[in-house]
């Protein structure tokens, strides 16, 4: 029942965000890097979530698009009931405008061999595992 209540809300959130989104890239992501820049592109950071994070693993295929469902493998959310939502809701609205994600041929390569560990944290930037597919986006400060 919640699953149905949900994707209302996600796809009414999408809708009106004013993102950026894989059909308005400029240019196909070439490595991880741009990988990065691009996932920080599609996240709007809700106010009021300071110290949140959410974590997410998952596989891409040669075109850049998800293979499957993503699995979230971790989430600390702060603030008020409405305030965590809504944390949980940006970052699954940034997988769904991210992806599929144009990406060349090299890099799509390598995609289809690389399970991808995503977060998405609101806290200072800090010293991360940012090495190939272990991808860290901090919250614009």
């Amino acid at each position: 029942m919640t699953g149905r209540l949900i994707a209302p809300l996600l796809s009414g959130l999408v809708a009106t965000l004013p993102a950026y989104s894989a059909h308005s890239q400029p240019v196909p992501v070439n490595n991880w890097a741009e990988f990065r820049a691009a996932m920080a592109l599609c996240w709007t950071v809700p106010r009021s979530t300071e110290g949140s994070l959410i974590a997410y693993r998952f596989g891409l295929d040669k075109t850049g698009a998800i293979r499957g469902k993503p699995l979230t493998t971790a989430r600390r959310l702060t603030g008020d009931h409405d305030a965590q939502r809504r944390y949980e809701e940006a970052a699954s609205a940034a997988l769904a405008r991210c992806f599929p994600l144009k990406v060349t041929s090299a890099f799509g390569a390598i995609l289809g061999e690389s399970p991808v560990y995503l977060r998405f944290v609101n806290t200072p930037p800090t010293a991360a595992y940012q090495i190939n597919s272990n991808v860290t986006v901090f919250a614009p400060q």
